[in-house]
């Protein structure tokens, strides 16, 4: 191909863009006149069709057949391209004339105005996109055709460049007389210098990545020119400028590739591109565009890393350099002159470098990072530290600075035995619990160094900001407090491997000695109680000493004492609350308890194995203490109020105390195995038993004093012992169903404890809900134990007779049968009685209910091997006997006068 083919090429590719740019602002002029064309049209057309005349006096009278031209409104912009006259002519007095309403906007209208957008804003939008694109296309197939040479190709490159941005320039100073309709000022102009910044940047990015044709410094000087000048154009050309150029810069390195990228050379590439985005939103306040130079710039970490993953170096300078140009345009510059008064958190900026604190860490992880790791690190958490301790709207910062820190200390590499090389946390191939870092001694430093200054430091800027509103106050007190906590769990992870550990004892001790002095500290400031940010720091402190001292505990105690200890810890925590009124202390107490709440859930038996005798064995301890300590931690705390604090502590006494009675009784039925799968009549029994002792308990409590702990206490109990009678005594559990054999005598068995002790609980229960709950909770409690007390009876009948062994395949025998109806009927009559001299009617009618299946049973069941005349006989009287007990309960109820208004 000869040089002639090439520039017919060239031209030929430049003159797609040119052709639809003109036919753009042709269409668009055209368009002009078919809008006021429109606008007249319709008015007429509204005109005819309301039947308006104009009057003879709006102007002069027209000739016969003639009619006076309406007054038709012209749109806006066409007023405004419009020249206005230099005198305006008086008008002629006027009659009124009716107004023409204009008609509502049709759907014709909606899409017209939606294919003018469509056609004028986004088009040009769009159009100004594909310049920039194409131009980097034409230089890529000019590379991969190998059509031109290299200066050739950059030449080419920058004059398209130039000739974008200059027609830009010259449409922009001529926008007013070309007066493009439906597009805002300055869109065109902006689009096309924009096009043309992009091109720029890949053509000079190109001459030093791909052909070397400029020096490093070169190359530095022509990408901060172009910058500059972007900037520059920005703030004349407004936001698309800005938004185009920043998108086809950030993305010119993937579109302009090369088989040898350097790491280095987009690091310096990417701070020339940021920054220039950072000055013009900071000078003409569009914020979106800084929040979208960060973004951009945090995306090109891992692509740097991977250029060359054995050097970590440019990476983190990478990192470390961004990370100080958010944080000082996004919070330091815009807030410099602000005061702590009022201040309120830049959400945005603060999840910007809370983004970039995570990248770090990230980072971190990595094992080319090797020793620079602690300085990278430093540097990040140094950067975000002071941002956030100098701008309380970053105060999030420090929360950053604590996040790359214990990050750091939780991805830091391990240290392995076969290799003397260190290996990645997270793809490490032994024992996930064998983690012990690499560099030990370093690791130790950073940790030793990096929790004072960040939490000194937080601390300090906390004591001092009197005037902070408390959220951002807040970042501050957990920077100070919570991170010192967090750091030295993952350092005791990663080094003692969550084993035992008196060092690490002696250190969270030294840890608390430290929060008990900062606690005095600021309680010793002027007026501490009257600055809530100081009151709120007095209360962290205080709180993470307790905390500090449970991570004490946990290091050095083992098995059923750390729960002991944990427990004893709430109920001093309490009786210190109760006396220095710290009201935050308070809560730790819960806090505390869920710690302690978790800590048994995770291991039920407190130690591994059998926790021991029965009764007075781990269980005892590990549930009881708990139980005994919050039970008086809220007595304590209730001197002050009882608030939600002493509900939450009452609450988990009343919880452990119950956990403490269900294991127990599952270690004495299981053979010491408190966590075995079975689960028997007399187990099933005694836990019934358990939850209706709860119920009577909270609800009498309730009774004394009305409380939603023990509302919502004993209605729960109550739920329980149903699902466990109704579903395991009644149904899964019962000896008639399963054929297990029922431990005991005759008459002194486990149907005792299974059966008839919870129908003595819930006819109890059914009494004390009496009249002080709604009927629903008596009548469920009174139904319940019916049917307790018509099982037991029935299987201590069938135990007499069948056995130990209960089955109802194994048959029923005659006198069987007729024990079944005497129970019946003497039950039935014993209700009858409580009924008549407790004024009980649901104690009637149960004896009703009875006495008719007892009567059904006899003449129906009993009866049954009768024929002849002897069977009608016995209907016939089964007959009168029921109509004899309807007339005795009416004689019966006649003569009660307060059965009327008798209650349940």
């Amino acid at each position: 191909m000869d040089d002639v083919e090439i520039l017919l090429l060239v031209l030929l590719a430049l003159a797609f863009p040119i052709s639809a740019i003109t036919g753009l602002v042709l269409a668009i002029k055209a368009r002009r006149s078919i809008a006021i064309l429109t606008a007249r049209i319709e008015r007429l057309e509204g005109a005819v069709r309301e039947g308006f005349v104009p009057s003879s006096s709006v102007a002069p009278e027209a000739p016969v057949g003639e009619t006076s031209p309406l007054p038709v409104e012209i749109p806006e912009h066409v007023r405004a391209a419009e020249p206005e006259p230099d005198v305006a002519p008086p008008e002629p007095p006027r009659a009124p004339v009716p107004s023409i309403a204009p008609a509502p906007p049709s759907a014709a209208n909606d899409d017209r105005r939606f294919e003018e957008k469509l056609g004028t804003r986004w088009a040009v939008w769009v159009g100004g996109l594909a310049l920039a694109l194409g131009g980097i296309f034409l230089v890529r197939y000019s590379i991969e055709q190998n059509l031109l040479s290299p200066a050739t190709r950059i030449v080419l490159g920058g004059l398209f460049a130039l000739g974008l941005i200059g027609a830009g320039e010259w449409l922009r100073r001529r926008e007013q007389a070309i007066a493009l309709p439906g597009i805002p000022a300055a869109n065109v102009p902006s689009i096309l210098t924009a096009a043309g910044t992009c091109t720029a940047f890949a053509s000079a990015y190109a001459a030093y990545a791909l052909y070397d044709l400029v020096g490093p410094g070169t190359t530095f000087v022509v990408l901060g020119l172009i910058a500059v000048l972007a900037m520059v154009a920005a703030t004349l050309h407004g936001p698309a400028l800005a938004a185009l150029g920043l998108v086809g810069a950030l993305g010119s390195p993937l579109l302009v590739s090369s088989d040898e990228p350097q790491p280095w050379v987009l690091v310096i590439y990417l701070a020339f591109v940021v920054l220039p985005a950072y000055g013009v939103a900071r000078l003409r306040l569009w914020r979106w565009l800084a929040l979208a130079g960060a973004a951009g710039a945090l995306l090109w970490t891992l692509p740097i890393f991977w250029i060359d993953q054995a050097a970590a170096l440019p990476a983190m300078i990478h990192v470390a350099l961004q990370t100080a140009f958010a944080a000082f345009f996004l919070t330091i510059e815009p807030y410099r002159n602000a005061s702590d008064e009022g201040a309120a958190l830049d959400r945005p900026a603060n999840l910007v470098l809370m983004v970039f604190a995570a990248a770090s860490v990230i980072l971190a992880s990595s094992v080319a990072v090797g020793d620079a790791r602690p300085v990278f690190i430093g540097a990040v958490a140094l950067i975000l530290l002071a941002t956030g301790l100098r701008i309380p709207q970053a105060a999030a910062a420090t929360g950053g600075a604590a996040l790359a820190a214990v990050g750091t200390l939780v991805v830091w590499p391990i240290r392995t035995l076969l290799r003397q090389d260190p290996e990645n946390l997270f793809y490490q191939s032994g024992d996930a619990f064998a983690v012990r870092p690499d560099a030990l001694g370093t690791y130790l430093t950073f940790a030793v160094l990096s929790v004072p200054i960040i939490a000194g430091a937080s601390l300090v800027r906390l004591s001092r900001s009197r005037e902070l509103p408390v959220p951002v106050a807040a970042w501050y007190a957990g920077a100070a407090t919570a991170f010192p906590l967090l750091a030295l769990v993952a350092a005791y992870w990663r080094i003692a491997e969550l084993e035992r550990s008196l060092s690490f004892a002696l250190v969270a001790a030294a840890l608390a000695l430290a929060f008990v002095y900062a606690t005095v500290w600021l309680r010793r400031i002027p007026d501490a109680e009257a600055a809530a940010p100081v009151h709120l720091g007095i209360g962290a402190t205080a709180s993470s000493a307790l905390g500090a001292l449970a991570l004490g505990l946990t290091f050095a105690l083992d098995k059923g004492m750390l729960t002991v200890a944990f427990a004893l810890t709430a109920l001093a925590t309490a009786w210190v609350a109760e006396r220095v009124a710290i009201p935050v202390l308070r809560y730790a107490v819960g806090a505390i308890g869920f710690i302690v709440l978790g800590r048994l859930i995770w291991s039920p038996t407190i130690v591994e194995g059998n926790p021991g005798p029965i009764l007075v064995n781990w269980l005892f301890w590990g549930y009881g203490i708990p139980a005994l300590a919050f039970f008086l931690a809220s007595r304590l705390l209730e001197r002050t109020g009882r608030d939600l604090v002493v509900r939450l502590t009452e609450s988990l006494a009343i919880v452990f105390a119950a956990f403490l009675v269900f294991f127990e009784i599952r270690h004495a039925l299981n053979d010491g195995d408190p966590l075995a799968a079975r689960f028997g009549l007399l187990e099933a029994g005694l836990v019934a038993t358990e939850s209706l002792v709860f119920a009577l308990l909270l609800t009498r409590l309730d009774l004394r004093r009305t409380d939603p702990v023990y509302r919502w206490g004993s209605l729960v109990f109550k739920v329980v012992s149903i699902a466990l009678s109704a579903g395991g005594l009644l149904i899964v559990n019962n000896p008639l169903f399963t054929d297990e054999p029922v431990p005991g005598g005759i008459f002194f068995n486990a149907l005792i404890p299974a059966y008839l002790v919870p129908m003595i609980l819930t006819v109890l229960l059914a009494l004390q809900e009496r009249g002080v709950r709604p009927p629903l909770y008596s009548w469920t409690s009174a139904i319940l134990g019916l049917l307790l007390q018509v099982t037991y009876v029935g299987l201590e009948i069938r135990r007499i007779f069948q056995g130990p062994e209960l089955g109802y395949w194994r048959g029923f025998t005659q006198g069987e049968q007729w024990a079944y109806s005497v129970a019946l009927l003497v039950t039935g009559i014993v209700l009858l009685g409580v009924g008549l001299l407790r004024d009980i009617r649901f104690a009637r009618l149960a004896s009703a209910v009875y006495l008719v299946f007892a009567v059904l049973k006899v003449f129906i069941v009993d009866l049954a091997n009768l024929e002849g005349v002897m069977r009608a006989l016995s209907f016939i009287g089964l007959g009168l006997v029921l109509i004899g007990i309807g007339l005795v309960y009416q004689r019966l109820l006649a003569h009660r006068p307060g059965d009327a208004t008798a209650t349940q």
